[in-house]
Order: C-alpha cells, then sequence, then structure tokens
C-alpha cells in the first residue's frame, strides 16, 4: 500500500538519495512528502505552495528499483490532491529529468502530457494543468 507522510527532518529519512534530494529542494515554500510502499522508502514528492492561484510540483523522485510501477503516477495524483485541497485553480511543474541515459526530457513531458499536462509554449519543459475545484460545503 502506498502513502505519503510528511518529512518533518531529512535526518529521519533512511535512504540517502532520498535524503539528499529533500536536502536540496527544501526553501520556506515547499512541504516535502516521503512515499512510502508497505513501510519502505520508494520516493517522495516536493510540493511548493506560495499562496497564489497556482501551485509547483518542485520534484517528483522515485528510487530507481521501484520505478515502472505506476508509482510516479500515484504521487503526482498526490500533489494534485494537495493543490485542490488548498483550492489552487492549477498547478505547474518543470519537467528535468535526473537520469538523461534512463529517460530524455522530452520523455518525462510527454508522459506528463498523458497524464493532463499541458506543454508552455514559450517554455518547453514547463507544464501545467488546470485543477476542477470542487465547491466549499
Amino acid at each position: 500500500m502506498l502513502r505519503a507522510v510528511d518529512i518533518n527532518s531529512p535526518d529521519k529519512v533512511m535512504s540517502e538519495v532520498l535524503r539528499e534530494r529533500i536536502v536540496k529542494g527544501k526553501n520556506p515554500n515547499t512541504r516535502e512528502f516521503l512515499i512510502l510502499l508497505n513501510d519502505e522508502e520508494v520516493g517522495l514528492l516536493i510540493y511548493e505552495d506560495s499562496g497564489h492561484p497556482q501551485s509547483f510540483i518542485y520534484e517528483i523522485f522515485v528510487l530507481r528499483d521501484a520505478r515502472k510501477g505506476g508509482i510516479g503516477t500515484w504521487i503526482l495524483s498526490q500533489a494534485e490532491r494537495v493543490a485542490t485541497e488548498l483550492r489552487r485553480t492549477s498547478i505547474c511543474l518543470t519537467a528535468r529529468s535526473l537520469y538523461q541515459d534512463e529517460l530524455s526530457d522530452e520523455d518525462l513531458v510527454s508522459w506528463y502530457e498523458k497524464q493532463g499536462y499541458i506543454r508552455n509554449s514559450v517554455e518547453r519543459n514547463r507544464l501545467e494543468k488546470a485543477l476542477s475545484i470542487p465547491p466549499e460545503l
């Protein structure tokens, strides 16, 4: 079972690779989530929000051994859920592959487009998705 856990301190993350990614991506506007599969660390989400109508996915990262199992898609859905809960009208990201030997930036952009993201006409690797915000009760 997959679950996302808020990270209070990178020091508690067991994976050196994930801990390094968290430290590099952390800033005052981010929330970091450790992704667990059956209580094993498999990835992370760094979600950035500065209170605007639009949110930003700073990073989605899945450990090499856990890739190709739908975890990235699940993490993306969690970022969209957080943005919707914050009543953001859209979410955007810049698609950059950390492992060009496995996945090019263009391949990553294509994957995001399949998830409903639209490429920015000016910045080729920047994508955005409109979000449906349910009415408040």
